[in-house]
């Protein structure tokens, strides 16, 4: 996680914002208003909607919860866009501000005030047989494999050039450093910090004690086989910050890799990861 990088001045906003919220839509209007009122040109793009289209733009601003956020990350990372999450939803745990500091800040953010925090993505793809099917799509929170049937399956895991284990549970989520505190964390996953070049990987129920999570480094590649249920059939799928989803048959492999590119966060100075833990989380409180 690289901070302090330097920001040009802001002319031009794309505003990402989620229209199934009140909230969102409050902030986003007053978002809008107030940055094109400090004379910027701001376009808008809603993300329930499918088409996504927008030109060129110095930053990107996502109002909502997280998953407004992850929309608009798979949808910046080609053009190097670097994104400020304003939090409408829940812990928010990818905002950069709140939609007030947000307010009284927004001439520091046009004027390059605020910081790049470097994220990293996963990449992850299918191959079956020979041939890749889906992907790579990139992932900025995790990419897991689960069966929507309240049935077992076995999973085979492999690191590098090393066997590493058969999970006989529910699934397996992959996460990034980021989303070490979204699904992962549910999984009785650490908390890692953002900075760090790895992979947690993370059984969902697994069927056995012995089965924890573990922390991998990100330079090599995770290869994940899909063995199957034990009794005929099961619907199987792999689900990329939860938002792309793909389903999955006995003999497909998961390739997850670290992406090429690192996810640009947008953050005020002063802006601590572990004051985020604290507030969100009430994070070592007794």
């Amino acid at each position: 996680m690289a901070i302090g990088l330097t920001m040009k001045k802001i002319k031009n906003v794309v505003l990402f914002f989620n229209s199934q919220r009140r909230k969102a839509l409050a902030y986003a209007a007053a978002i809008e208003h107030r940055l094109r009122g400090a004379g910027a040109k701001v376009s808008r793009i809603c993300v329930n909607e499918t088409f996504c289209d927008f030109k060129a733009a110095d930053a990107a601003v996502a109002v909502g919860g997280d998953g407004t956020v992850l929309y608009a990350a798979r949808h910046v990372i080609k053009r190097r866009i670097p994104v400020l999450g304003i939090n409408a939803g829940g812990l928010g745990f990818l905002s950069g501000i709140e939609q007030r500091e947000f307010l009284r800040s927004a001439d520091v953010f046009l004027a390059g005030g605020f910081k790049k925090i470097k994220r990293s993505l996963l990449s992850a793809s299918v191959v079956r047989g020979k041939k890749i099917v889906f992907g790579p799509l990139p992932a900025l929170n995790d990419c897991v494999i689960r069966s929507p049937e309240a049935r077992a399956f076995t999973l085979r895991a492999s690191f590098g050039r090393h066997f590493l284990s058969e999970y006989f549970g529910d699934g397996l989520i992959i996460s990034t450093p980021s989303g070490s505190t979204a699904y992962s964390l549910a999984a009785s996953g650490p908390i890692v910090l953002p900075d760090l070049e790895v992979f947690l990987l993370s059984p969902i129920c697994p069927h056995t004690l012995t089965h924890r999570p573990i922390v991998l480094s990100a330079r090599e590649e995770l290869r994940v086989s899909v063995l199957g249920g034990r009794y005929g059939k099961q619907a199987m799928t792999l689900s990329i910050d939860g938002q792309e989803n793909f389903s999955l048959e006995p003999g497909d492999t998961v390739l997850v890799r670290r992406h090429p590119r690192s996810f640009e966060m947008l953050a005020p100075e002063g802006f601590s990861y572990f004051d985020i833990l604290r507030r969100k989380l009430s994070w070592g409180e007794r």
